[in-house]
């Protein structure tokens, strides 16, 4: 097929003009197998979940203007191909599948006993080039021999700084932005971890307007100076996990540092998600262990409602939801 037309956003279905997505999901799962080192078909009972829980729900956001979300969910912990276009298909939204791969995760943590297990065992054997290589061709020839494309880079780091490993996938996902245009988004819950990617991003030869610095809620409201400053150079900084059931003193401050960013005209370097998933996390595959349901709907319903309450404008919802991704998913 080739490198993807400039100025497309590349969905699951083919590409698409920016313009059709409406509000725009940045950080979704529709299937995160996170236990397993090897693709391959989805099961029947998996996919039956995720269509008679999930789609009934993706096919409602229609009715809140989104359109689309960005699956986030990296090699090799995808579903087969065929799965998303089924969902696509019977929820008519528009799906950009990532490619890219996970963090090393803490040995202790999660299911990681050993630290082999801590990351796909790929990044630690494969060079650079062809980590990169693997990248560019799920996104300019598709996935596993079929039509369907990835349009964006996932990668992820733990700490404040990149292991080894995380280094290299680092520097195999900028050589994959560069050679195709797409996007990056990232999974970055560290304090500091946003300085590290950026630089180590950017050194590499990615365009911070190509960037998307995800799980960063937290880095807007404690290191807003820091964001700050790379807003202004150009990367988007991604909001996630928006449950409105707790902590209701961090999302008051989160409304008004995100105002504060709209009046100083940094306001179209934000966007949201909420890390809804389908996965195998907690063992079983199931719903989402870590947001409250309505799968994917949850911003509408929860989320936002509040946020309006909180003082939060129509106009900067419509910015972070619909201009600020129709900007930042294209083809560059």
């Amino acid at each position: 097929m080739g490198k993807p037309t400039k100025g497309k956003v590349v969905t699951v279905r083919g590409e698409v003009d920016p313009a059709v997505l409406g509000g725009v999901l940045m950080h979704e799962h529709l299937y995160c197998s996170c236990r397993d080192w090897v693709e391959g078909p989805t099961p029947p009972d998996r996919v039956e979940m995720v269509m008679s829980y999930g789609v009934p729900n993706l096919r409602k956001l229609h009715d809140d203007g989104c359109h689309a979300l960005v699956d986030c969910t990296p090699m090799p912990w995808r579903a087969w191909p065929d799965t998303y276009l089924k969902i696509a298909e019977a929820a008519d939204l528009h799906v950009i599948l990532s490619t890219g791969f996970y963090r090393e995760m803490e040995v202790g943590g999660y299911w990681v006993e050993r630290p082999e297990q801590a990351i796909w065992p790929a990044v630690r054997e494969k060079s650079i080039e062809e980590l990169a290589e693997l990248c560019a061709r799920e996104i300019t020839e598709g996935l596993h021999g079929t039509d369907v494309r990835a349009g964006i880079v996932k990668l992820g780091s733990s700490g404040a700084e990149l292991t080894a490993a995380e280094t290299k996938a680092f520097r195999a996902g900028a050589a994959a932005q560069q050679a195709t245009g797409v996007a990056i988004t990232t999974h970055c819950t560290a304090s500091g971890a946003h300085l590290s990617q950026l630089e180590l991003l950017t050194e590499a030869g990615a365009d911070p307007a190509r960037l998307i610095i995800g799980h960063t809620q937290g880095h807007l409201v404690r290191e807003t100076d820091s964001v700050r400053e790379w807003m202004r150079r150009g990367a988007t900084f991604l909001a996630t996990n928006l449950r409105m059931d707790g902590d209701w003193e961090f999302w008051t401050d989160f409304v008004a540092v995100v105002r504060r960013l709209f009046d100083e005209g940094l306001g179209g370097q934000i966007a949201l998600g909420l890390d809804w998933a389908f996965d195998t996390e907690q063992g079983p595959f199931l719903g989402c262990s870590f947001m409250p349901p309505p799968p994917f709907r949850y911003i509408f319903t929860h989320t936002l409602p509040r946020f309006r309450k909180l003082g939060l404008e129509e106009s900067q919802i419509e910015q972070m939801m619909v201009a600020n991704t129709a900007r930042v998913l294209p083809v560059a």
